[in-house]
């Protein structure tokens, strides 16, 4: 039994309630019994408040957070600059013969960053102005002193020795997706955010649980959005009805957490980060962060443009950004489409695998589907039925190794064959060759499909990801019981 399988059993069944708010404004509550085959659902909404999905109260704004909102306020009025260097090409006059040096197209060298710093001893905010190269930032303000440590765009990482003990609490940096080309090509394409950065002085249970809040309010207000729309997964059943809530919100967690320390145990300093984030930046949250995976997925539920694109024109009746940028720095609007998708997934699933789905199964086969594809699931479904989800890579290995060993077994009794002198011999060595012929037939066949139909270790690891923070929250709800 493999480290998932063991994963999935030790989930005990959980009951919890998810009211959901209809059309008119009403609730109406459903009790959904999770048991270990189907992964556990993470155990929100077991102390609900009225009229909510996830069990919201209203919060108290941390002080610390209407600091930030401060800084923001004195950073939006700072005006960054940049600097352009023109390249040179010689170029040749076909009537003089003579080469003069044009410009060829410039490049983008310098730009402004602001940062807004707290001086914990005065209470006051300093806002001060440095320089970026590439991944240098140079402050030359004497007021204050500032180091970069960890270079990340506007998540980049800051150490302020001057004033003492002081906090970067938001910073404006001008976003550039466009570096060089025309001037025009530029200057156009630059704008500049506002954000917060991560930093563990902000590390403090009132922000994580703000950070926590903000999202069950985004999930929540998504839940109520879709409440009606009809299940592609699961005919007949509502899309929350199919994939409840809880389980989009270890999905969006998942996708922006460290896989090392989740699956090292460490899922509750993984999900702080996230939620500290969060926090601070609210609805900014992810807006600017495009993979560079060579995919350039967007924001907090990391769609390609091609895939968002044909999600809208698939559900209309979900009103969803026709915009891919502007969708994807939504996050009702992301996160409602990664509900979509999953959905979408898992019912792909269903019809290429009819004889092997299981219904219960929905958000396995849609998480899995997100990273790996549903060709790839359905076949795992399919060829394995309930252990599709396991990690086949120690039985491809050793399948491997017997159809190398038999492939050199075949080889050498040909040989043997070719050059024996009598019939007696070339009979029995012909024997020989025909069992291990059949043996390698027989575990060649067996190799094809375990590497056709078994998930790869990335989607393997990426849902081993997911149940480990499906079972930290209901650890954590079965904690307050």
């Amino acid at each position: 039994m493999t480290k998932i399988k063991i994963l999935l059993a030790a989930f005990a069944v959980f009951v919890f309630t998810i009211p959901v708010a209809k059309a008119d404004n009403a609730t109406t509550s459903t009790s959904t019994v999770l048991s270990s085959a189907t992964s556990t659902s993470a155990g929100l909404g077991a102390t609900t408040s009225p009229g909510s999905v996830l069990g919201l109260q209203t919060q108290a704004v941390p002080p610390i957070i209407q600091e930030i909102d401060n800084a923001k306020v004195q950073l939006g009025n700072i005006t960054l600059n940049h600097a352009l260097t023109a390249v040179y090409k010689n170029v040749k006059n076909k009537k003089t013969g003579k080469t003069s040096k044009v410009i060829s197209k410039y490049n983008l060298t310098d730009k402004d960053i602001a940062l807004a710093i707290l001086d914990p001893a005065s209470g006051n905010i300093i806002t001060t102005v440095g320089r970026q190269n590439g991944k240098t930032m140079v402050f030359q303000d004497p007021a204050v002193s500032v180091k970069l440590t960890y270079f990340n765009g506007v998540n980049s990482r800051f150490e302020v020795d001057r004033p003492a003990n002081g906090m970067v609490l938001a910073l404006k940096y001008l976003i550039s997706p466009t570096e060089n080309g025309s001037k025009a090509a530029i200057e156009n394409s630059l704008y500049p955010a506002v954000y917060v950065p991560y930093s563990q002085n902000l590390n403090t249970p009132d922000v994580i649980a703000y950070g926590k809040n903000y999202l069950d309010g985004v999930i929540t207000t998504v839940a109520g959005q879709l409440y009606g729309l009809p299940s592609f997964a699961i005919p007949g059943q509502n899309i929350t009805q199919a994939v409840p809530p809880a389980f989009i919100k270890s999905l969006v967690y998942a996708e922006h957490s460290d896989t090392t320390a989740i699956l090292s145990g460490n899922a509750q300093g993984a999900l702080d980060q996230m939620n500290i984030l969060l926090a601070l930046n609210g609805p900014d949250t992810y807006k600017y962060s495009v993979s560079n995976d060579g995919f350039a997925s967007r924001g907090i539920a990391q769609f390609v443009k091609s895939t968002y694109d044909s999600l809208v024109k698939r559900h209309p009746e979900a009103f969803l950004n026709k915009d891919y940028v502007v969708g994807m720095q939504d996050h009702v609007n992301s996160i409602k489409a990664m509900y979509l998708l999953l959905d979408d997934y898992a019912g792909d699933v269903r019809i290429k695998a009819s004889q092997g789905f299981v219904a219960s199964r929905v958000f396995d086969y849609g998480a899995a589907s997100y990273n790996g594809g549903t060709t790839r699931v359905a076949k795992a479904v399919n060829a394995f039925g309930d252990s599709w989800n396991e990690d086949k890579s120690g039985q491809i290995s050793a399948l491997q190794s017997q159809v190398n060993s038999l492939s050199a077994q075949v080889k050498s009794l040909k040989s043997k064959v070719k050059s024996a002198k009598d019939k007696k011999t070339k009979a029995s060595l012909q024997s020989q060759l025909a069992d291990a012929e059949s043996q390698l037939s027989s575990s060649s066949a067996q190799l094809s499909t375990l590497k056709s139909s078994a998930l790869k270790n990335a989607t393997v690891n990426y849902l081993a990801k997911i149940y480990k923070v499906i079972q930290y929250f209901n650890d954590q709800q079965l904690a307050l019981k």
